[in-house]
């Protein structure tokens, strides 16, 4: 019996048409991708993909390169320890800051961490302090190299403290931003303090960093808005060129985008980053989840689903031999 005459002898047992069980093998077979299925945006995607993975292995990141080019095509699976024994296919993302496909988590799990504060700000207002946004520039050079920006952020944090010298309860978080597809690196800040001087702010921050431009207004939202605003930054990557992608990770490797400060940094902690995103508790029924050994293709939890055909071709052989 040839594969064409045991598909159809299948069909016709578990009473399904012969096109959807060749729908059920091919979902069972997550390698063999239909070519009708394989579109234009997964070459698009694939390219691009592989585009940027060239920049990090040439900028002597090969694990990154790695993981960007695997972003959610593997997984672990996840079983709950209860009754109903609850099996979850968890993707592995590469969380690169720059990763179109990850960069939305990473804002989400911003906002989770940072979100408490405002309602710590909202609850105990202190007299004449205000939510404000203030942008700091530096000089486009061209080029953009993690020494950079390490030391831009040296010189923002150290702003700040020179701006707040005396003040109690004030708080700060900002995010690196660049210019899209340039490197005109800024950052947008914001601040919880009393009112501050626009002239004087220019001062110190050109006596502290040597640029020029910097500029403060009080923010026309307030709550979890204003904090959604700033955050939207690192929602997605600046650049739709793969070599600008690839240059930016290389740069802000080993550096954060999002920083915090005072009452903000009280309240993120050390996981400024919210990365330790695991689930822990089935969302079903609440029971401890176990992680199984190794790794799965992402379609590995429709292939579990489908198991049932080679199980009823095990019932049937056996029904057979025993009658």
């Amino acid at each position: 019996m040839n594969v064409l005459e045991g598909f159809e002898s299948e069909a016709q047992a578990w009473d399904i048409s012969l096109a959807d069980r060749y729908e059920l093998e091919t979902l069972c077979r997550p390698s063999l991708k239909p070519l009708e299925k394989f579109t234009a945006e997964d070459h698009v995607e694939f390219a691009f993909r592989s585009h940027v993975a060239e920049v990090l292995r040439f900028g002597g990141l090969p694990g990154k390169a790695a993981r960007y080019l695997d972003c959610a095509r593997k997984g672990i699976v996840l079983q709950c320890q209860g009754h109903e024994k609850h099996e979850f296919l968890s993707p592995m993302y590469c969380d690169l800051r720059f990763c179109p496909r990850c960069a939305p988590r990473r804002f989400a799990r911003l906002y989770a961490k940072h979100s408490a504060v405002l309602g710590h700000i909202h609850r105990h207002p202190i007299r004449g302090f205000r939510l404000r946004g203030i942008t700091l520039t530096s000089r486009n050079t061209g080029e953009l190299t993690t020494e950079q920006i390490k030391k831009f952020n040296k010189d923002v944090k150290k702003t700040l403290r020179l701006l707040m010298k005396g003040v109690k309860g004030w708080g700060a978080i900002w995010v690196n931003e660049v210019g899209f597809n340039n490197t005109n690196l800024h950052t947008h800040v914001l601040m919880y303090c009393p009112y501050i001087e626009k002239e004087n702010l220019k001062a110190i921050w050109q006596k502290v960093s040597g640029h020029i431009v910097a500029g403060i207004r009080q923010s026309q939202l307030i709550g979890p808005k204003a904090l959604l605003y700033m955050l939207k930054y690192v929602s997605k990557p600046p650049s739709d060129d793969p070599e600008m992608v690839g240059r930016l990770e290389v740069a802000f490797h080993g550096t954060r985008r999002v920083h915090a400060l005072g009452l903000f940094y009280d309240f993120a902690g050390g996981d400024e980053d919210n990365l330790q995103s695991e689930w822990k508790n089935c969302p079903l029924c609440g029971a401890a989840l176990v992680r199984e050994k190794g790794f799965h293709p992402v379609h590995e939890l429709r292939a579990r689903a489908l198991r049932f055909i080679s199980d009823v071709r095990t019932e049937r052989r056996r029904n057979k031999w025993v009658n």
